[in-house]
């Protein structure tokens, strides 16, 4: 659909103001910025911001979706760029990818990921009226789900190996089961991986692992990867794992 003279004028005025925000979050060192402080870089006034913005939190949320659809569109085209009966290796891409966005984009990950802005709820858990997700939780959604699908497509070709959880109490496997037919140990496996994944990497981004020569963390991460696709019982990338990755 093309948009008309004013459409697009607004559409440009809102991509400016959210670049000034981001380059403030830059300067500043915290992405808990002030509106008022986004207008003067504007040259605008704080209530001119409003016709655009809906207040403060409108701002953050536009640029947490922001930031949570760039991850989905990356992690999507590392994954679907392996061939899809190479559950390993897309699995691989698909971590690579998330670390690459975290560390490439530190404001959009400390949005999303860090911690609490004051005043800012920045996943809504109330549906929209239609009944969809709001936008900030649907794009996070997408991009677990280039995840939790390698799963599915390892079960469809008959290549996973069998889970090391074994066995999980019934009133956490009977929470677990999935809402697209993953079963609990899968879920609980899958939760494990999403936890030592993020953790590495907010460690990383954050500089926790600083200490360490730069060139150790690439196969340190790579190592936890290897850990856990043997966690969620996938194959070995096809093509092998990169050299200097630890082996588990």
């Amino acid at each position: 659909m093309v948009m008309t003279r004013r459409e697009a004028t607004r559409a440009a005025t809102v991509q400016e103001i959210k670049d000034a925000a981001l380059a403030l979050m830059r300067a500043q060192g915290t992405v808990d910025v002030k509106l008022s402080d986004v207008a003067r870089e504007m040259r605008m006034s704080a209530p001119g911001l409003y016709r655009y913005f809906d207040g403060r939190e409108a701002l953050l949320t536009a640029l947490i979706v922001d930031s949570l659809t760039a991850l989905a569109e990356r992690v999507e085209a590392a994954r679907d760029a392996v061939p899809a009966d190479d559950p390993g290796g897309r699995f691989l891409a698909v971590c690579r990818t998330y670390r690459a966005w975290a560390t490439e984009d530190r404001e959009g990950f400390t949005l999303v990921f860090g911690p609490a802005i004051a005043g800012l709820d920045r996943l809504h858990q109330a549906p929209t009226p239609e009944g969809a997700p709001p936008p900030d939780k649907a794009a996070i959604l997408r991009a677990l789900e280039a995840l939790r699908s390698l799963t599915r497509d390892a079960d469809e070709r008959g290549v996973r190996c069998p889970l090391p959880i074994t066995a999980l109490p019934t009133a956490m496997a009977e929470t677990l089961c999935g809402d697209k037919g993953d079963d609990a140990a899968t879920e609980l496996a899958m939760i494990y991986c999403w936890a030592s994944l993020h953790g590495f990497i907010t460690l990383e981004v954050n500089g926790n692992l600083s200490w360490h020569e730069p060139a150790l963390l690439e196969p340190m991460f790579l190592g936890l990867v290897r850990v856990q696709a043997r966690l969620l019982g996938l194959p070995d990338p096809a093509a092998g794992w990169p050299e200097g990755t630890p082996t588990p």
